[in-house]
């Protein structure tokens, strides 16, 4: 993939835009996979509420590159760190939500959530190598949705006290 031709597509494509860059990087994570980091003072324009600009940029992007530079599958665009701090809120959010169910037991049934953040979560929970929390995603489609269980350990069961 040519990533100068790529960078030179991207910064044409945010100046029609209107928008000022400060800076622009541009590298190919994998053979299909671009990471673009943009620094500028007009991130609330290219984010938006909740990151829909950004999500739209990105598809655009992706649709433009891949008719110029070749075949892309994905593009990871991170403006000002944007996703960074995203990701990092996610994540404390996450750590609650774990810590609830864990103290009462119960499942505890997450937002609706995108599949990489899905992913991500499910990645997150499996890294804490916590061996009494557990996720699954249930439902289809745009209905989704992430659930954290704690894991019932059968020794501690005390099966004899249950009325069968």
């Amino acid at each position: 993939m040519d990533i100068e031709n790529a960078k030179s597509i991207i910064s044409t494509f945010f100046e029609k835009m209107l928008i000022d860059i400060e800076n622009i990087e541009v590298e190919e994570e994998e053979e299909t996979i671009i990471s673009i980091k943009i620094k500028t003072p007009d991130s609330s324009l290219v984010i938006w509420y909740s990151g829909q600009n950004l999500e739209d940029i990105r598809l655009i992007l992706k649709q433009i590159l891949r008719k110029t530079v070749g075949d892309i599958s994905t593009i990871h665009i991170e403006v000002n760190d944007y996703m960074a701090q995203k990701e990092n809120k996610l994540l404390d959010f996450i750590k609650k939500k774990i810590d609830l169910t864990k103290k009462t037991w119960k499942e505890t049934i997450l937002p609706f959530y995108n599949s990489y953040e899905r992913k991500k979560i499910h990645n997150f929970v499996s890294s804490l190598n916590d061996n009494q929390i557990w996720t699954k995603s249930v439902w289809e489609w745009k209905e989704r949705r992430l659930h954290i269980f704690k894991k019932i350990d059968a020794s501690s069961l005390d099966l004899d006290s249950i009325d069968i």
